[in-house]
């Protein structure tokens, strides 16, 4: 009998990202650790006007996944103590299909990611109030004693105004795209600092270091869920899906309340700063 059991997800990155919890429940249950494969080049369409750099290789046409995408997911997956592998699907046999949550009501756009999966495969429901993504110590500092801000072109609130982040500027590392990088410096008149990243792994390195992870509807937000990382998300109103549940985790739709809970965090981590650097 196989040790291990095949997982396809042609779903987009934070969707793979979101499915955690209930391949690691399968793993939990059966004792079987899961392969992994993500399909590439799968058709995707968010909402009419939607940016999105995930692309096709004719640089035009938005996909799921492409092959840039799963190579940056893969370190990230085979560090979890579920996974024996993760690959580019190449038509191999399957045994559980993760896309089937397009294929069934799971009241998608709205909800947990992480729950529509368990809507499905009602046997992989767990408890996600507790940590579901283990990620292994980096050597290098890419984030400590940041501020790390993830915010896409894409599930925005238009009544938010970052400008007010300029007093916590060169305590902050922006993680995107070029193109987002730039948007949000012109946009808010800042000059925050740029994580650049290798791979996802190295991204939820970056967020377990920091002091906390201010981001909108991405997986960097599904990232920071799962390692129960101090964690602040701009909830965009006709698709509210990242949904954060535990200590120092919260979820905003006012100015007020992301400026108030800013300065909590900032608050909160300056004791375990002044207790380690002795100041």
């Amino acid at each position: 009998m196989s040790n291990t059991t095949s997982f396809l997800h042609q779903g987009s990155i934070g969707d793979t990202i979101a499915s955690i919890p209930a391949m690691k429940e399968y793993y939990r249950k059966t004792g079987k650790k899961v392969v992994l494969y993500l399909q590439s080049g799968v058709p995707a369409f968010y909402y009419q006007g939607a940016v999105h750099p995930t692309v096709a290789p004719d640089g035009k046409t938005n996909v799921m996944l492409n092959d840039t995408g799963i190579n940056m997911l893969i370190p990230l997956f085979k560090s979890q103590d579920w996974c024996e592998d993760c690959r580019i699907w190449n038509k191999e046999p399957i045994h559980i299909d993760l896309g089937k949550i397009r294929e069934t009501f799971v009241n998608m756009p709205q909800h947990s990611l992480s729950k529509w999966y368990f809507y499905v495969y009602p046997d992989l429901a767990c408890d996600l109030s507790k940590k579901w993504i283990t990620v292994p110590d980096s050597d290098k500092n890419l984030a400590k004693n940041k501020i790390i801000v993830t915010r896409t072109e894409r599930y925005l609130n238009p009544a938010i105004n970052y400008f007010f982040l300029k007093k916590y500027e060169k305590d902050i590392l922006f993680c995107g795209t070029d193109l987002e990088y730039a948007i949000f410096n012109l946009r808010y008149n800042l000059s925050v600092g740029r994580l650049l990243i290798n791979n996802f792994l190295e991204l939820a390195q970056a967020i377990k270091q920091c002091r906390f992870h201010i981001t909108n509807q991405t997986q960097a937000a599904q990232i920071s869920e799962g390692q129960k990382t101090p964690r602040i998300v701009e909830l965009c109103s006709f698709a509210p899906n990242v949904d954060f549940i535990g200590e120092n985790a919260f979820e905003f739709y006012a100015q007020e309340a992301l400026e108030y809970y800013v300065d909590y965090l900032w608050k909160l981590s300056e004791t375990p700063k002044t207790q380690t650097n002795g100041l």
